[in-house]
């Protein structure tokens, strides 16, 4: 993998991203997301990581008690020295970095929200365990309300030494995913393999053959070449698996399932799809990606970058 000096040297597609915010919960995960957020700075040339962990009201004293102020005061010191620790060992010579802590009155996800508003953060990086009730994990509400890029990153994912598997359906916001795919593959020195879904049955209703399914397979992989024309890029530099829809598959499971096959160590996607009559690849795989049990990360991309 490049160094700093070499990763600032490359053509960015992308302007850099200025502030990266990494949630740490102070539990096993922990350790992955800084080696993740290690990586991920060097490939999106990260001016600044902080590390944010939000102290539950409800593990404090009540604020009238005379042991508040140095029970929060030793709890914030043993939190800096424990993530301090961690950090100094992966960020040696990456980038500028801090820690902290806030506490959270009523729940942890509205102290990330307040601060990543507050402070314009570009980009979040959030653990996701497995087996844990995704649906009321804070994690939902960040993504939902800040507007910021989100990397979810599975405890024991793939290093990002691995291909990345990027989702396009040639949209705005898959532009944009496409965009930090081409940069991150560019400061990593792994290959970028794109997918795409065609759907014949949206284009010759009411029923599909194969020669209207073979027509549909042209005309994506089309499509793509004049995708990748926008960047002076051709099939042979960057390929894509274009397959066919069925109405039955999860697309969040197909994509996972093709990067699973590819050995990608990254997935990237766009918050939202195309608004047209055709089939929108992306749509609102960002919950059900969430919802997944899944062994690499993904990184959904807002649009708000391009």
């Amino acid at each position: 993998m490049k160094t700093q000096n070499d990763a600032n040297n490359d053509t960015n597609v992308l302007q850099p991203v200025q502030d990266l915010l990494v949630c740490l919960d102070l539990t096993a995960i922990d350790p992955y997301l800084i080696r993740c957020a290690a990586d991920l700075a060097l490939g999106v040339s990260a001016g600044k990581v902080i590390f944010f962990h939000a102290i539950q009201a409800y593990d404090l004293p009540e604020k009238d008690s005379g042991d508040f102020p140095d029970v929060e005061t030793e709890l914030r010191q043993v939190i800096h020295q424990s993530v301090h620790e961690a950090v100094d060992t992966h960020f040696a010579n990456t980038c500028e970095w801090e820690i902290v802590t806030r506490v959270a009155e009523e729940d942890a996800a509205g102290e990330v929200v307040e601060y990543a508003k507050g402070k314009r953060i570009e980009m979040i990086i959030i653990g996701q365990k497995q087996g844990e009730n995704r649906e009321a994990h804070y994690s939902r509400k960040i993504a939902v309300q800040t507007g910021s890029d989100i990397l979810f990153v599975p405890k024991n994912g793939k290093g990002f030494d691995a291909p990345i598997l990027c989702a396009i359906d040639f949209s705005d916001t898959s532009m944009s995913a496409f965009e930090r795919s081409l940069d991150l593959s560019r400061g990593w020195e792994v290959p970028l393999v794109c997918y795409a879904i065609s759907d014949p049955t949206r284009a010759y209703f009411p029923g599909s053959t194969e020669r209207s399914a073979s027509h549909e397979q042209k005309r994506s992989q089309k499509a793509f070449e004049a995708f990748l024309d926008q960047y002076d890029l051709s099939p042979e530099q960057v390929s894509c698996r274009i397959e066919k829809t069925d109405q039955t598959s999860n697309e969040a499971e197909k994509i996972c399932s093709a990067a699973q096959q590819e050995k990608a160590g990254l997935i990237i996607v766009g918050a939202t799809g195309k608004k047209s009559k055709e089939t929108s690849l992306l749509g609102n795989l960002c919950a059900s990606f969430r919802g997944m049990n899944k062994e690499i990360p993904v990184m959904v991309m807002t649009g708000h970058s391009s």
